[in-house]
């Protein structure tokens, strides 16, 4: 494949990972920290909108020369999948939503989190950092050394403010009927739209049946959770791949 895969992460973390990479064969990966996170740690989280960060990620590949590229986002990173795509046709060969974030119902737990105070916040943190495998475990991730090495870093990516930040764009963003109005316009202008979810999630993700409809696929990766590319990088990277053609 020669078009380039853009993988945008979610509340936690990065999907910059030599396995995960890997798993994509010669396939160039671009996994760019969003605004708050790793690289950009040190960003305002005032200034964490679902849209700076589709409009950051824009601005990391062009600096690069990488376009256009498959893009696609995984949960919170699904919604700013959907902005990047529809402010950034030039940049996107084809959106994918990876159990992303489509109304509240997805927000459900970015929902709590936005109304907490910074210390609720970091206390909820601490707690999966010190019991890292039964917070992977949660999502029904085996705690095999690798996942529990990356989820480590994930959690340790970005400061608990980027946490509650990141949370409380996402509830903006999606909380209103603009968003779908979004989704909508940007799937009826034509690009080849995916969506792919973890066939242990999938009952829990809030597809709207137009979206359903619309796309040009909609995929279960088998025997794998929310948290898909720890369970099965291998599989995570297959289903996306099949998708993405040229």
């Amino acid at each position: 494949m020669t078009t380039p895969i853009l993988l945008i992460h979610g509340l936690f973390g990065s999907l910059s990972d030599p396995r995960i990479a890997a798993a994509f064969g010669e396939t160039t990966v671009l996994a760019p920290d969003l605004l708050g996170y790793g690289a950009y740690r040190s960003a305002d989280t005032d200034g964490i909108t679902i849209e700076a960060q589709a409009d950051h990620v824009a601005a990391w590949m062009r600096q690069r020369g990488d376009a256009p590229a498959h893009v696609v986002g995984h949960s919170i990173g699904g919604a700013i999948a959907m902005f990047f795509a529809s402010r950034h046709p030039e940049l996107t060969r084809s959106p994918t939503s990876i159990e992303g974030n489509f109304t509240l119902k997805d927000a459900f737990w970015s929902n709590q989190i936005a109304q907490m105070a910074l210390s609720e916040v970091e206390a909820i943190v601490d707690g999966y950092k010190a019991n890292v495998g039964g917070w992977i475990s949660a999502s029904n991730v085996a705690p095999t050394q690798w996942a529990l090495d990356v989820a480590q870093r994930w959690l340790h990516n970005q400061p608990t403010s980027t946490v509650r930040a990141q949370a409380r764009a996402v509830v903006a963003a999606t909380g209103g009927a603009e968003y779908l109005d979004l989704v909508r316009c940007l799937l009826d202008a034509g690009p080849p739209f995916h969506l792919i979810g973890g066939a242990r999630s999938r009952a829990d993700w809030d597809v709207p049946d137009w979206v359903a409809r619309i796309a040009a696929s909609n995929s279960d990766i088998a025997a794998t959770g929310h948290l898909m590319m720890l369970d099965a990088p291998e599989r995570f990277a297959a289903a996306i791949m099949s998708n993405c053609r040229v």
